[in-house]
């Protein structure tokens, strides 16, 4: 069970988080988070890994989750990573390992294992001796993506995945969450292409500061919700025609 309670998150003068409370079971689901920019979506992540000091209790299986970090694996939207750096591949996705066989041990039979399913399932077996600075926005996502995967956790946070890559990337992303899903792993995902919302997501979170809504992901697309989370005002025409964003 993840549990957030009365997190607030200052920057500054400015109140970016505002009392969020959320109970998340880990049982096999895939949640969107959702919100205009500026909203505190990654703001949100950052606060659960720590790298923004949020107030109020975080839990992970009734354990303060700054203890259990470990079983959280987080994907930035932007990783920082070198292109011109000579490495390839394999070498990339293998240094997921490392925080649990260690710098420069030899590659176990279990790893090596997880390797091959990684590169085989987001399509790299023919890259993996290629340098990351000859393949293309796509297969680099897919590329870091492996790398976090190395390591099984039961919660899983993108920072908006899909982002300028190619839809076969995507899909293929997208497929090894959904099997991480059937694992009974929490996958947590900022997302804004609200046309997708239903087709990826079990429920979700819709964030302005504060959660405007949680729940079911056919409802969150309702213009009342929409409306509410994205004007930040009273449910309005401008999204009137529930279809046109789905």
């Amino acid at each position: 069970m993840l549990e957030i309670k009365n997190l607030n998150l200052h920057l500054g003068k400015k109140h970016v988080l505002k009392d969020i409370n959320l109970t998340l079971p880990i049982q096999g689901e895939i949640i969107g988070i959702m919100g205009p920019n500026g909203a505190g979506k990654s703001s949100l992540f950052k606060s659960l890994i720590g790298e923004f000091k949020a107030t109020g209790e975080q839990l992970l299986n009734q354990q303060p989750l700054s203890s259990v970090l470990k079983s959280i694996t987080y994907i930035p939207q932007k990783a920082h990573i070198d292109l011109d750096f000579p490495i390839g591949v394999e070498a990339v996705i293998l240094s997921g390992s490392y925080g649990n066989i260690g710098w420069f041990k030899p590659v176990t039979k279990k790893v090596k294992s997880r390797l091959e399913s990684l590169l085989t399932t987001l399509e790299l077996n023919d890259l993996r001796h290629r340098q990351i600075s000859e393949i293309s926005g796509g297969q680099l996502q897919r590329v870091l993506v492996a790398r976090a995967l190395m390591h099984s956790n039961q919660v899983y946070m993108l920072d908006e995945p899909f982002v300028g890559i190619d839809f076969h990337s995507e899909q293929l992303i997208f497929n090894l969450l959904q099997h991480l899903k059937s694992e009974n792993k929490l996958i947590l995902i900022v997302h804004h292409d609200l046309s997708k919302a239903t087709q990826y997501f079990d429920r979700i979170i819709l964030l302005n500061r504060t959660i405007r809504f949680f729940g079911d992901s056919d409802i969150a697309m309702q213009p009342e919700q929409l409306n509410q989370t994205f004007l930040n005002a009273e449910p309005s025409a401008l999204i009137s025609d529930e279809k046109s964003v789905q």
